[in-house]
């Protein structure tokens, strides 16, 4: 190989099965809150919690499945320095999406809590 890319096609496929997968979740939010009859001026708040709700499970289990690969690997300081490296990527990703979907969460929390009162 060029030495490019450390990824196997087996693993690029993976990938794009758990983006595919992370999309239905993220889809299924949005037909969710569309069929409650969320307003269509909540759609860019609703844009960003559907798409940092489908990445936050799909990164839930990528983490969990690299600190199951890293107790289950033969032992060594390289392979534990990368899984711990990988990891670290996966918790800085999940820090970004619990960060970008606070405030759009909270906004449309807020409104469910207020048709619940009128209903």
């Amino acid at each position: 190989t060029s030495g490019s890319s450390d990824f196997t096609v087996t693993e690029l496929d993976a990938d794009v099965q758990q983006a595919r997968r992370n999309s239905v979740m993220a889809h299924s939010v949005v037909i969710m809150f569309k069929e409650m009859g969320l307003p269509q001026d909540m759609d860019d708040d609703l844009a960003s919690v559907c798409t940092d709700l489908g990445d936050l499970w799909g990164a839930q289990k990528e983490f969990a499945d690299r600190l199951q690969g890293m107790l289950k690997a033969e032992r060594g300081w390289d392979m534990v320095g990368d899984a711990l490296t990988d990891l670290r990527a996966s918790i800085d990703h999940v820090a970004w999406h619990l960060k970008s979907v606070r405030e759009p969460l909270t906004r449309i929390a807020e409104y469910a809590y207020g048709q619940a009162d009128q209903g």
